[in-house]
């Protein structure tokens, strides 16, 4: 009996931080900020932080709702691990999230929704496939569970509610030009009286969804009324790639381990480097500020792409390469995909860095994931690894260790 009650126990508390966790996911659809997510950290039974995914508002890609909870959490309580904090998200995580939630030592994370469930609404539906990889996080000691009962309910109908009202989250983001025409019930695709009615690089309307991520395609229709609505998605020229080899390479990553440097003389955080270019120019460049920003989630190649982002005035770096100082972890690859960046250089192993002590290693599954995705990831070569692993060297000395 004692143990059938605290079992009923965990099921009402679980209820009723999930039940805030989507309270904010409704509190962001309400407010445009981002996607339909929320996210609640939790501490001896007390709410830490409420938060929802800003990622529009902020331009910042990595703004999804756990991240952003995590960082606020860290700031009020003042210190970068949580191992005495739970985390509640309105919907199972992404792998960004997934990574997040590992680095700051959470131990308990409940979620509401599958992913399938935002997948089913026009949301990555890469995020299945990479799930498959969160056995690494249970290993690891991080307790996975999926609400049951009324949590997993209240979850899933926001998630129906929301497909029902909105798609912008289903069109691609620029470079692709977005055009929403209006039209008569009888007019054909191939009609020249067709007269675009909203131009936008999001663009949102409830009477159409959209089965493809890549032009062109031929949406389906919905009518209302007299008329049609249907959205035509016109390719811009794609650049040249940029030409340079292993010259090239090691220009840019001499850049991040200057970065890496650079945090091992300030202190701020590990020995980790990044610079974002596209074309030939660098954007940004930037090292780990996990302890200076008392944020866990402040890699480098975090606050590489958070910089270029801001900087650029987007969330679609499709235009852009990262050159990170060492191979990045799984929250990295993460952003990376979820930032479109599509060509990753990196300087050392990931094993280099956990010979020296940190948490460096990385599944195999999530690279092949990321590569199965479109993202070309590949190491340096020559003197560009050589002086990557060296940074590593340097952080030793550095902290006194052997």
């Amino acid at each position: 009996m004692a143990a059938i009650e605290e079992a009923q126990a965990i099921k009402d508390r679980d209820h009723k931080f999930l039940t805030k966790a989507v309270e904010e996911a409704y509190r962001g659809v309400e407010c445009g900020d981002g996607g339909p997510f929320g996210a609640v950290v939790v501490r001896n039974d007390e709410v830490v932080v409420s938060c929802h995914n800003m990622v529009l508002k902020h331009t910042d890609p990595t703004a999804h709702a756990e991240v952003t909870a995590i960082r606020e959490a860290c700031k009020k309580l003042g210190k970068i691990e949580l191992a005495d904090c739970e985390i509640y998200a309105s919907c199972e995580p992404c792998p960004m999230c997934f990574g997040a939630v590992h680095l700051s030592r959470i131990k308990r994370l409940v979620y509401g929704a599958k992913a399938e469930a935002a997948i089913a609404i026009g949301f990555d539906d890469f995020i299945a496939d990479a799930l498959r990889g969160t056995g690494f996080y249970q290993k690891a000691n991080l307790e996975i569970k999926k609400a049951d009962g009324n949590g997993a309910l209240i979850a899933e109908q926001f998630f129906i509610r929301y497909g029902d009202l909105h798609v912008c989250h289903l069109l691609p983001s620029p470079p692709y030009p977005v055009f929403i025409f209006n039209t008569s019930a009888t007019a054909r695709d191939s009609d020249l009286s067709l007269v675009p009615i909203r131009r936008s690089p999001i663009a949102v309307s409830p009477l159409h969804r959209l089965h493809s991520a890549e032009p062109p395609f031929s949406p389906p229709r919905k009518r209302a009324g007299n008329s049609s609505f249907f959205c035509l998605l016109l390719p811009v020229p794609s650049m040249e790639a940029p030409q340079g080899g292993q010259d090239r390479d090691y220009k840019f990553i001499t850049k991040a381990v200057d970065e890496a440097y650079r945090a091992v003389e300030g202190g701020g955080g590990g020995p980790f480097g990044a610079v974002i270019v596209r074309g030939d120019e660098e954007v940004v460049s930037c090292h780990n500020l996990v302890r200076k920003d008392t944020d866990p989630s402040a890699h480098a190649e975090v606050t590489a792409i958070r910089e270029a982002c801001k900087k650029l005035g987007k969330i679609n770096l499709s235009d852009c390469e990262i050159y990170a100082s060492c191979e990045p972890c799984p929250m990295c690859f993460g952003l990376i995909r979820l930032s479109k960046i599509k060509k990753v250089v990196y300087g050392a192993k990931a094993e280099v860095a956990s010979a020296a002590g940190f948490n460096g290693l990385i599944p195999d599954v999530f690279v092949e994931y990321y590569k199965k995705s479109g993202i070309e990831v590949r190491q340096a070569e020559g003197e560009a690894a050589r002086i990557a692993e060296e940074v590593f060297e340097k952080a030793k000395e550095k902290s006194g260790k052997k």
